[in-house]
């Protein structure tokens, strides 16, 4: 007699393990597709280089502006009550040096010192005008009331500027003249990305001549 095995009935996959499987495969295959995209934007989802360098804060690969303007000198230069001079008289006309000292006080200047050239020399010309760093801007102004005066930076540390009367002075231009020429405008350039313009000043060779009178 034969035996009956009863078969076995296989059991059914629980709902739960079917949903949690199905989310697993999407997580799956939403990090796959993210992970080409990222290889394809560049690797660390960033934006391409030439993107990502316009965006980038405070960074211009353009040149700094620079533009020339009309100024004039009155605008840039002190004031003459702002500048102190001390007066020399390279020359053999005694009283020069004091009769210019007190037309340079009439006119705003601070004066120092009225003497004949510590350099004991006699200068050929108009005369010297000294000055050092400080007082580059008030030797520019003296030019306007010396005119073919030649500016010589004597790398001295203060902003007393020198004046030394030479041969060929005859004497300071008017006040109409003076404020004539420093309301000329001259072109200026102007920006962050001007180069400063110091022009190197001349500076006149040492003359032998007599010793200058002994009367300023």
């Amino acid at each position: 007699m034969s035996t009956i095995t009863p078969s076995r009935r296989r059991r059914s996959r629980p709902i739960w393990l079917t949903i949690v499987l199905v989310i697993v495969g999407m997580a799956v295959l939403f990090g796959v597709g993210f992970g080409i995209a990222t290889l394809l934007k560049g690797g660390d989802g960033s934006l391409p280089p030439e993107e990502s360098i316009g965006d980038a804060a405070g960074v211009t690969t353009e040149p700094l502006p620079c533009e020339t303007i009309l100024v004039t000198p009155a605008e840039v230069l002190p004031r003459t009550a702002r500048v102190a001079v001390n007066v020399f008289n390279s020359t053999q006309t005694a009283g020069l040096a004091g009769d210019t000292a007190a037309t340079l006080k009439v006119r705003g200047f601070t004066i120092n010192k009225v003497a004949n050239d510590p350099a004991g020399k006699v200068l050929p010309g108009v005369g010297e005008i000294r000055f050092g760093a400080k007082g580059a801007a008030g030797a520019q102004l003296l030019t306007y009331y010396f005119p073919g005066a030649v500016l010589v930076d004597d790398g001295r540390t203060g902003k007393r500027v020198d004046v030394s009367l030479g041969s060929g002075f005859v004497e300071i231009p008017s006040d109409a003249e003076v404020a004539a020429a420093l309301a000329e405008p001259s072109p200026s350039p102007s920006g962050p990305g001007c180069a400063p313009l110091t022009p190197e000043p001349e500076v006149s060779a040492p003359a032998d001549a007599p010793a200058p009178s002994p009367s300023p």
